[in-house]
């Protein structure tokens, strides 16, 4: 059946066709991996052991699925080429893209549906990208592109250029970066690290014994749980602060030296898990949660 999948999608990438409709079977263990130059991918979840791909494309383009060792590649006619070629590296102060631009890119919009524990890669250097439902690791890289997820597990990693990150319901470790863009994690929990270097953090009801959220140029607002031995790290240069503090927490809360004023510490309870804040230019706010209170009051949002 896989064999005459291949064949016919070899097939649709010949035909004047604008729609591409196709079903194959495929092992949840195993990982699928979409690449888009530019347009949308939506991926969806159910219980079957099949992937549907339904993709809307230009009359000259069709859409190739190619099975590898341990997984299916899914790819445009006039990107495939290119595709594999396509990366986004961020390294502290240093962004690199890398890609080849295809002479007649199209642009295509994805809607998938998978097995909800698969694992899955999406990537594209001018693509949105919406996830809903996942139950395993992703890995997603945007060149330019907004990025939506529900879900995830294991690993969970996003690398954004240039547009806004919403992450929830994910758990594991758990990686986002964005450059021009704010990012959003909600309701998630396991290892967390974000960092933008121009947009705002903001970390809701987050249960985590190691957080680190880095900005250059924006605001910080983080309500979570806080374990007794996690360590908790908030640093901006140009922007405020806010930490939601729940009642009975045990925190050693650090506050760097400043030219305008000295170094502060000081201890909530026993003092358990440590908390740097750093914000250069601008405000810290720490406020205590009320009996009553959770972390998604519209008292607190932005």
């Amino acid at each position: 059946m896989l064999t005459q999948l291949l064949l016919t999608g070899a097939l649709l990438t010949l035909a004047p066709v604008q729609d591409t409709d196709t079903t194959f079977a495929v092992d949840p263990s195993e990982r699928l991996s979409v690449s888009n130059f530019s347009g949308e991918i939506i991926v969806r979840t159910w219980s079957r052991n099949e992937v549907r791909i339904r993709a809307e494309h230009s009359r000259r383009d069709g859409i190739v699925v190619d099975q590898v060792s341990g997984g299916f590649l899914v790819r445009a006619q006039s990107w495939r080429r290119w595709a594999d070629d396509f990366d986004v590296e961020i390294h502290e102060d240093e962004v690199h893209v890398e890609y080849d631009s295809p002479r007649s890119p199209s642009i295509v919009e994805y809607e998938v549906t998978m097995p909800a524990t698969m694992a899955l890669e999406l990537s594209g250097p001018f693509t949105d990208v919406a996830v809903y439902g996942a139950e395993g690791q992703v890995l997603i890289k945007v060149g330019e592109g907004d990025v939506d997820v529900i879900g995830g597990r294991g690993r969970v990693t996003i690398r954004a250029v240039e547009g806004d990150v919403t992450l929830n319901d994910a758990a594991g470790e758990i990686q986002v970066t964005s450059i021009d863009g704010d990012v959003t994690v909600e309701n998630s929990s396991g290892n967390l690290t974000v960092e933008t270097t121009d947009g705002e953090i903001k970390l809701g009801n987050v249960q985590s014994a190691n957080v680190e959220a880095l900005s250059v140029d924006g605001d910080i607002w983080f309500a979570g749980t806080m374990a007794p031995q996690g360590l908790y790290t908030f640093n901006t240069h140009d922007g405020d602060v806010t930490v939601l503090i729940p009642q009975n927490s045990n925190v050693q809360i650090t506050l760097p030296e400043r030219i305008r004023g000295p170094h502060i510490s000081f201890t909530l309870g026993t003092g358990g898990a440590p908390m740097e804040i750093d914000a250069f230019d601008g405000d810290i706010g720490l406020l205590y949660l009320e009996r009553g209170m959770d972390f998604e009051d519209p008292d607190w949002n932005y």
